[in-house]
C-alpha cells in the first residue's frame, strides 16, 4: 500500500519512512510474530516535508518514495501530497508531527504555531474523505486525553503549567477532531522517549493504567508500532499508551 507520512523529516518520522520502505521490500516471513493482510505487501511512501533536503539520506531509487515539499497546515499542500501519485493514492496516513522548540529541552519555548497539529489534522481528514483514504495513525503522547490521570504528579504539573502545556493542548484538540471525523483511526500515546534500538512494546490501554512512573520507549520501537497499527486492525478506534 501507499502510506502518506506527515512529519517525515522528524526523528520518528524518518524511522517510519525507512521502516515502511523496508517492509515493502522485505515482507514478513511466515515465521514472523506478526500477521499482515495481503494488501500490506509492498509499501510505498509519500512524504510531505517542509524541506526536501531533510530526506536525502533515505535512498529509494526504485520510485517507492515520493517527496512533496509543503506545509501540513496548508490545505493546498496537503492536497498536493495526496494527489502526488494519482494512480496510487494513499491507503493510510501516519502523522508524526510535533511542535518545534528553541532546543531539545521539552520545557523550551515552542516555535511552531500553537495549533499546528490540530490544523494539520483538519486538512488531512478532509483530504482523506475526498480521496477515500481509509485510516489515520497519529503519534500522540502519554498524558493526552484519559491517560492524563496516570501521569506521575510532577509531570501533571509540568504538563499543565510549563511550556509543555501548549503542545499538550494541541494534542488534546487533535484527539477531538480525529474521534469526531468518522474515519478509522489509531492515536498512539508513547511513554517518554529515550535513545536505543527497537524493543518489544507493551500496551496499557487507553488510560495507561499500570504503566508506572518511569517507563520509556525508544523511537525505533514507536515507529514500528505506528506501522503495525497501519497494517493491523488490533488498535482501531483506540488510543493506546505504550512503552518498552
Amino acid at each position: 500500500m501507499r502510506i502518506l507520512v506527515l512529519g517525515a523529516s522528524g526523528r520518528v518520522g524518518k524511522l517510519v519512512v525507512q521502516g515502511a520502505l523496508a517492509r515493502g521490500k522485505y515482507p514478513p516471513t511466515p515465521a514472523s510474530s506478526h500477521t499482515y493482510p495481503n494488501e500490506c505487501a509492498g509499501h510505498k511512501v509519500t512524504a510531505l516535508v517542509r524541506n526536501e533536503a531533510a530526506l536525502r539520506s533515505i535512498t529509494a531509487t526504485d520510485g517507492t518514495l515520493k517527496i512533496v515539499q509543503g506545509q501540513p497546515q496548508d490545505s493546498a499542500d496537503v492536497e498536493k501530497a495526496f494527489a502526488a501519485v494519482p494512480e496510487d493514492l494513499p491507503a493510510a496516513v501516519v502523522v508524526t508531527l510535533n511542535s518545534a522548540r528553541t532546543s531539545d529541552n521539552p520545557f523550551a519555548k515552542p516555535t511552531s504555531p500553537p495549533t499546528l497539529m490540530h490544523d494539520a489534522h483538519v486538512n488531512v481528514l478532509a483530504a482523506m474523505k475526498s480521496h477515500g483514504t481509509r485510516k489515520i495513525v497519529t503519534l500522540q503522547a502519554h498524558g493526552v486525553g484519559e491517560s492524563f490521570a496516570t501521569l506521575f504528579l510532577p509531570v501533571k504539573l509540568l504538563v499543565r503549567y510549563s511550556n509543555m502545556s501548549i503542545g499538550h493542548k494541541d494534542h488534546e484538540q487533535v484527539e477531538k477532531v480525529v474521534k469526531q471525523s468518522g474515519v478509522k483511526y489509531v492515536l498512539v500515546r508513547p511513554a517518554r522517549f529515550v535513545e536505543g534500538p527497537a524493543a518489544n512494546v507493551q500496551s496499557y490501554g487507553n488510560t495507561g493504567e499500570g504503566i508506572g512512573s518511569f517507563k520509556t520507549a525508544t523511537r525505533e520501537s514507536v515507529a514500528r508500532f505506528l506501522l503495525d497499527a497501519v497494517e493491523k486492525d488490533d488498535w482501531d478506534g483506540m488510543a493506546p499508551v505504550i512503552s518498552n
